[in-house]
């Protein structure tokens, strides 16, 4: 039996290289100009006019120029989604619906010209790039709504990445067979493989140097003597961070040495910040009043600020561990939780118990005005805190002292 392939096939296969390796600029030189000014609604004249030239003389116009043009501006016509407080997986299958409307046919052949022209890569990334956002805000916001963690090893940008890719596949699957996958089918199957890969209690960073104890199964159960359990999970909370550091220690394991579930302290406290918020807001309230009533008293700003400064490295003073989490959490969270900082931030914003201070000073001459109080508030209440957990042997007054012994320099007025 012969196995050489006849001309038919032969004609067929080269068909289909040809097809594989052809370059997308070409394919889009084939549009008719006729066809253009048809689908726009123009004339001929208009086009010459926009486009002035002629290809066929040798000259860089006419439809050679509009294709260029074209392939330089190409775009998704891929408009970002307004936030409307919908759930994560809800958000993800309006996306799906997106592209089946239309927008993965779109994606699919602005990502063939792109391999095949700068221009039109240049012109799409920005697009690519916001499908990808709006993907990952998705799934931020569901990390945000349980509080948790993505199961590593995966990243949120990993996760975000897998979803991407998987509606995309889904949508080319609806695309093949329309009506075999629907938009509520998807949202349930996003909202169950969510669920896979967040970890509400953050457990795969334990380290295994917390020991945990069995916890009651409901509040129900819980000591009736205990009527601050609030004051129990912060006083845990403290002794936890203490021993084994903010990253180490998990909601699960505060669960345990609070004698609570897990369930029971997130209706308390959602997040570790939250606890941190709890614990240090009393002693920031106090040097907020303290502040007021220097103010009202009419306290020399040098003398004003430098009683803030120190009350301020005394609020850490007495609550190393809280104090040191809350820094931590703003140094480091802010990449992976915004909301994390804008929490700590809006309740526990220590330049605020500095800048009234440096305005007055501002507004008497005492103080330089070439920087905002604001901005000068914000970098000496950085440098409180950070001085103050690294240098522990240093009383509150010597950490007053020592940064104010560099800071007044430069904002007295000269």
């Amino acid at each position: 039996m012969s196995t050489k392939s006849t001309p038919r096939e032969q004609l067929l296969g080269a068909g289909l290289r040809l097809l594989t390796d052809l370059d997308m600029s070409v394919l889009a030189k084939s549009l008719s100009i006729a066809a253009v000014v048809d689908e726009a609604g123009l004339s001929h004249q208009t086009f010459h006019n926009v486009y002035p030239g002629s290809s066929r003389a040798g000259e860089r116009g006419g439809k050679d120029a509009f294709v260029e043009d074209l392939l330089t501006h190409v775009s998704l016509q891929y408009s970002p989604p307004d936030d409307p407080g919908e759930q994560p997986a809800s958000e993800l299958a309006v996306y799906f619906e997106h592209l089946t409307s239309g927008l993965m046919r779109r994606r699919m052949i602005g990502g063939m010209i792109a391999s095949d022209h700068a221009g039109a890569r240049s012109s799409l990334a920005p697009e690519f790039d916001a499908m990808d956002r709006a993907a990952e805000a998705a799934i931020r916001k569901k990390l945000r709504a349980v509080g948790g963690s993505v199961k590593r090893p995966l990243t949120v940008a990993d996760l975000s990445t897998i979803f991407v890719a998987l509606l995309d596949g889904l949508a080319f699957r609806e695309t093949l067979g329309p009506a075999t996958i629907s938009a509520p089918w998807v949202s349930e199957v996003v909202d169950s493989l969510l669920d896979w890969a967040v970890d509400p209690v953050h457990s795969d960073r334990r380290q295994g140097t917390v020991q945990h104890v069995d916890a009651p199964r409901s509040l129900d159960e819980v000591d009736p003597a205990r009527d601050d359990i609030e004051s129990d999970v912060i006083a845990a909370t403290r002794t936890l961070f203490s021993e084994h550091s903010y990253f180490s220690v998990t909601l699960a394991d505060i669960a345990s040495a609070s004698s609570l579930t897990v369930t029971d302290l997130k209706r308390l406290f959602p997040s570790k910040v939250d606890i941190i918020v709890a614990a240090l807001t009393p002693e920031f309230e106090r040097v907020l009043r303290l502040g007021r009533a220097d103010a009202r008293l009419e306290v020399e700003p040098v003398v004003a600020l430098r009683r803030s400064v120190n009350r301020v490295a005394e609020l850490v003073a007495r609550d190393r561990a809280m104090s040191s989490g809350m820094l931590l959490a703003l140094s480091f969270e802010q990449f992976h939780e915004p909301g994390t900082v804008t929490t700590i931030r809006e309740h526990l914003p220590m330049p605020s118990a500095l800048t009234p201070i440096i305005e007055n000073g501002q507004r008497r001459g005492d103080f330089a005005t070439d920087s905002s109080a604001l901005e000068m508030a914000t970098m000496l209440a950085n440098n409180v805190v950070i001085r103050s957990l690294t240098r522990p042997a240093e009383t509150s007054e010597e950490v007053g002292d020592n940064v104010l012994r560099v800071f007044l320099s430069g904002m007295l007025a000269r």
